[in-house]
């Protein structure tokens, strides 16, 4: 049978031929996870004047944006403490009958144990507890196109298997034709194959990560410059004497979830920037892309602060 010509090429003028078909691929999965998201061809949704602090936070970052929230929010109400080594554990203080609703529980059980802040991430049975209590929120996001739709995951996988399949395809083939000829020095060919795999999966794996749909961050967009000046205003206070020193509890707690931790670096709680910013990267390291929705509630890690 007949070779294709390019597999006749001599190595060299070969990986220019496969390195071009590497950006086509490429090019094409990223086409086909853009386009499985039409969720902008409406506009957002209008910025509204007392956010739902889970809400926000599950839109921001899914489970992990909501864990965050609320460990500052038990942690401002005296339930629970930063700890030497990143733990958060249990204080004294015990919440009142009916006082906490059921995420809030959730917390400050697993609190009891006094976990470091990425086994809070990491703990399966609390994420799917979590998620539970989430579902008429998720729902809700859902109904209004703010989270990405199925149809993303959907493309995704069928862009992975796609594109993998053509590069290796094509990398095999030509191993096939030089090996008819005799033994042949093609270790960069397969370097090259397993890289661009490696790539495919990484692109599409950035492009899946966050949670919410492109309608979703726009509308995410919409709230930080709406809500900025206070922002800027309630990281002024913290520290203050007086209940002026909760500046994120209460209607305001969605700060925290919409911005994460991060403006609270350079203040009397960069604590808890801190160590939230190492749990995020613990859990990363701990589990990566391959975790899947484990770790990323369906590929969607919600970042680091």
């Amino acid at each position: 049978m007949k070779n294709f010509a390019i597999l006749d090429l001599p190595g060299p003028e070969f990986l220019n031929v496969f390195g071009l078909v590497v950006i086509i691929v490429l090019a094409a999965v990223y086409l086909c996870i853009r386009l499985a998201d039409r969720t902008d061809r409406r506009p957002p949704p209008p910025v509204p004047q007392n956010p739902d602090a889970m809400e926000v936070a599950f839109l921001q970052g899914g489970v992990n944006q909501v864990i965050r929230t609320l460990i500052y929010d038990l942690a401002q109400r005296g339930f629970i403490a930063l700890a030497p080594k990143d733990h958060v554990i249990p204080t004294e203080s015990q919440p009142q009958p009916g006082e906490l609703n059921a995420m809030e529980t959730l917390l400050l059980e697993a609190a009891q144990a006094k976990p470091k802040a990425h086994v809070l991430f990491e703990d399966r049975s609390l994420r799917r507890r979590l998620l539970e209590q989430l579902a008429p929120i998720r729902a809700k996001l859902a109904a209004e196109e703010l989270i990405k739709p199925a149809s993303v995951k959907i493309w995704r996988r069928r862009a992975q298997i796609g594109g993998t399949l053509i590069i290796v395809g094509v990398a095999l083939a030509k191993i096939a034709v030089e090996w008819s000829k005799g033994p042949a020095n093609l270790a960069y060919l397969i370097f090259l194959a397993a890289a661009s795999v490696a790539a495919l999966f990484a692109l599409a794996y950035v492009m899946t990560r966050t949670h919410a749909s492109r309608r979703g961050h726009a509308y995410l967009e919409a709230m930080r410059l709406a809500y900025g000046e206070r922002l800027q205003a309630a990281v002024a206070h913290i520290g203050s004497p007086g209940p002026e020193a909760r500046a994120f509890h209460g209607a305001a707690l969605f700060l925290i979830g919409l911005y994460g931790f991060s403006p609270l670096k350079g203040t009397t709680e960069a604590m808890f920037a801190e160590t939230f910013s190492r749990g995020s990267q613990s859990q990363g390291s701990n589990c990566g892309s391959s975790c899947g929705g484990s770790c990323g509630d369906g590929g969607a890690s919600g970042g680091g602060d």
